[in-house]
């Protein structure tokens, strides 16, 4: 079955289209939602605040790029050439569909490189697709691996959804996977949970990595575009999405406002007191601990899904933004 390449990543969400820097225009009295997903990937949910008139603040705290170890490319083009050899394909994160079914791509050229004038993915219709949730189901939707040609498992949305490893677990049907093989596509990295699972039902679990996540490093225009935001910490609340991310927040907010020879930097004290009383929401048990553990106390648990993020960031804006109107 043929299907569509794999769209581009979105530009940065503080650039609009006509090129213009949002951090330099944006309201200095409306809410605002400091985003913190990879670069390109938190434009959709911005271009929604902002529809809200809540202005958001990229503050990306991974970054993603195509896996480029040979050693594991080696691995990674192994297993897209023997699909058929599967039972069953696990893509862990949309990063995970996009970059591999982009590697696919290049693999049905003739020389089977990156040179490739093909645009669309070929995915076997036996194969069957399991993903963690709809993020990644969309991805897939995206390139044209979706039902009724392909079988998509995902766990089921709904008021009490999760999106996790352990919900993908209850919707596999783990005795039939015994004995056969289960690729398992992710990043460097990441939760061993699912491939233990399967291996312990007696499952032959290949891992391949498509992509490398690392810590960003933001310079002095983002720094300081944060910190005159956060003057007023009341106005603004952080969105985080990834504990990992949250962990590099908390090395980052360290190295900058932490002592230095037992020793604060003038003014850094308070500084990070602002940041941290901010209000964060979440989507996950995993990354309310972890923002908890960075040193944040007004944490918001949502259930998954951009959809209910952007409610809870409505109820939380509409009184700032009714002080604002008011004035």
């Amino acid at each position: 079955m043929t299907s569509r390449a794999p769209r581009a990543p979105a530009p940065s969400s503080n650039v609009d289209a006509a090129g213009t820097d949002l951090r330099a225009v944006a309201s200095p009295v409306a809410p605002c939602a400091i985003l913190t997903r990879p670069d390109g990937q938190a434009q959709s949910l911005a271009a929604r605040l902002h529809a809200e008139g809540i202005d958001t603040l990229e503050f990306p705290l991974l970054h993603i790029a195509a896996q480029a170890d040979p050693a594991a490319l080696a691995a990674l083009d192994d297993a897209l050439r023997s699909l058929a050899s599967y039972a069953l394909a696990v893509f862990v994160s949309p990063n995970a569909v996009s970059h591999a079914l982009a590697r696919r791509v290049q693999l049905q050229s003739p020389g089977g490189g990156a040179d490739n004038s093909e645009t669309a993915v070929r995915w076997p219709e036996t194969l069957p697709v399991a993903v963690v949730g709809p993020g990644s189901a969309q991805a897939l939707a995206e390139a044209g691996i979706a039902a009724p040609m392909h079988r998509v498992i995902v766990p089921p949305g709904g008021p009490e959804a999760r999106f996790d490893s352990e919900a993908l677990l209850e919707q596999l049907d783990l005795p039939a996977l015994a004995g056969r093989r289960v690729l398992l596509v992710r990043g460097d990295g990441g939760r061993e949970l699912l491939a233990d699972t399967l291996r312990a039902n007696g499952t032959q679990v290949d891992i391949v990595s498509a992509y490398t996540r690392r810590a960003p490093e933001p310079d002095a225009t983002t720094w300081a575009a944060l910190e005159a935001r956060l003057v007023s910490p009341q106005r603004c609340a952080w969105v985080l999405t990834s504990s990992e991310a949250v962990r590099h927040l908390s090395t980052l907010l360290a190295a900058r406002y932490g002592t230095r020879d037992g020793v604060h930097t003038p003014g850094t004290p308070q500084v990070l007191a602002q940041i941290l009383s901010a209000p964060c929401f979440t989507s996950h048990t995993r990354i309310a601990d972890a923002a908890r553990s960075a040193g944040f106390d007004r944490i918001t648990q949502c259930a998954p899904g951009d959809d209910n993020l952007l409610a809870a960031l409505k109820t939380w804006a509409d009184p700032i933004q009714v002080k604002h109107d008011d004035r």
